[in-house]
């Protein structure tokens, strides 16, 4: 259960975005976490890392220790072009709805699409830096 509404914890929808392999390695995440088997989500949470890695490396590139995936990764893919691309997407959307264009406006899946991209940039830029320094936290406290 999800320890805050009492709710099963729903996968996000991210099968578009990523490979069968490791939307099914993400799916038995959250079923051991919806199981109560904490251990097993955290295991599986690190199995996921893995994968989300070694996807992100060519296959001439791929390691098998997750510390030097992540340093490849690191020296490797730019980080910032997909939240800079986010930013001024979002950035033309408005423009768009913001100076009278008779021909052009914003519709309804655009808005849809501008609004899930918003809140995908809040996660990452506010959201995610304070999880990530309350699960340090957390880390700094079992050591």
């Amino acid at each position: 259960m999800h320890p805050e509404t009492g709710e099963p914890h729903a996968p996000k929808d991210v099968t578009t975005a990523i490979s069968e392999p490791l939307y099914r390695s993400y799916t038995s995440t959250i079923d051991a976490y919806n199981s109560g088997n904490y251990v097993a989500t955290a295991v599986c949470c690190r199995r996921t890392l893995e994968g989300l890695f070694q996807d992100l490396l060519p296959n001439n590139k791929r390691v098998s220790n997750l510390s030097k995936a992540i340093t490849e990764v690191a020296e490797s893919v730019d980080f910032s072009a997909p939240i800079r691309n986010l930013a001024n997407v979002l950035r033309h959307g408005g423009n768009l709805g913001a100076h009278f264009d008779m021909e052009k406006e914003p519709d309804q899946s655009m808005a849809f699409q501008m609004l899930t991209l918003l809140e995908n940039l809040i996660d990452f830029l506010h959201v995610l830096p304070q999880e990530i320094s309350n699960l340090e936290r957390l880390l700094d406290k079992e050591q």
